[in-house]
């Protein structure tokens, strides 16, 4: 086996200034994959940008968190924990789940774009009622790929903060549990992820890490540069560009 990455920038779509950040680490850098988010301030500017630099071929960023306005009469919760709240607690129903993120996705397609994958704003996806929901669009719509956001993670080295931890404390169990799921034909998915721990604080030390701890196989690494600068300097920058070379490793795009 080979050495194959996918670097996908998400949040494509909610800014303007964030949507021109991601086109550029696209087109002059490390960035082989996007993801977009259907109910983003920005979307119709991040749809012409896209054809503006021929890139006819995207993932669909579903979300049911942050300050966005859904499509659907469902309601957004401000971040995942209370979202979690209330989804556990019966006050989310899946029927209205199911409605938000078909709405997603056909916005996408109905400006033209191949969907690529699926993956969601703070991986809510992987909860195993949502990913099954996920999963059922996925059949329904023809799309292959869905991100496996299971990330190894040194706790000493890489979790420097309470929100981090936090998150990993929820997304590990999250996906342990929605593995399964995943292993029905036609469901496609990446073998290893990496990004997670150090969300919207990548450097570029972070990503020579990450490429010099490969494993054989489908990596993604999942990246914001749209919400960074640094972040965005370290995936533009050449000599990161050139490592991934010399180590072998195929950059490719789900």
């Amino acid at each position: 086996m080979s050495k194959k990455l996918i670097i996908n920038a998400d949040d494509y779509g909610f800014t303007e200034g964030g949507n021109r950040a991601i086109i550029e680490c696209f087109t002059n850098g490390a960035v082989t994959n996007v993801s977009l988010l259907a109910v983003g301030d920005s979307f119709e500017h991040a749809v012409k940008l896209a054809r503006e630099n021929n890139i006819n071929k995207i993932g669909v960023h579903l979300t049911l968190t942050g300050p966005f306005k859904p499509l659907t009469s469902i309601g957004f919760s401000k971040s995942y924990i209370p979202f979690l709240i209330r989804y556990f607690a019966g006050f989310v129903r899946k029927e209205d789940i199911y409605t938000e993120f078909k709405n997603q996705i056909l916005k996408v397609k109905k400006e033209g774009f191949t969907i690529t994958h699926l993956d969601s704003h703070q991986h809510i996806h992987v909860v195993p009622g949502i990913l099954k929901i996920v999963i059922k669009l996925m059949k329904e719509e023809n799309i292959d790929y869905v991100r496996f956001p299971q990330e190894k993670i040194n706790i000493f080295t890489e979790l420097i903060d309470p929100l981090a931890i936090i998150r990993s404390l929820l997304l590990l169990p999250m996906c342990g549990l929605s593995a399964r799921l995943l292993d029905v034909p036609g469901i496609k998915h990446n073998d290893y992820f990496t990004g997670h721990a150090r969300a919207l604080r990548l450097r570029k030390k972070d990503l020579m890490r990450a490429i010099s701890n490969l494993k054989d196989g489908l990596t993604e690494l999942g990246c914001h540069p749209g919400n960074r600068e640094e972040e965005k300097a370290a995936l533009c920058d050449k000599g990161f560009v050139d490592e991934i070379k010399a180590r072998s490793i195929e950059l490719v795009s789900y």
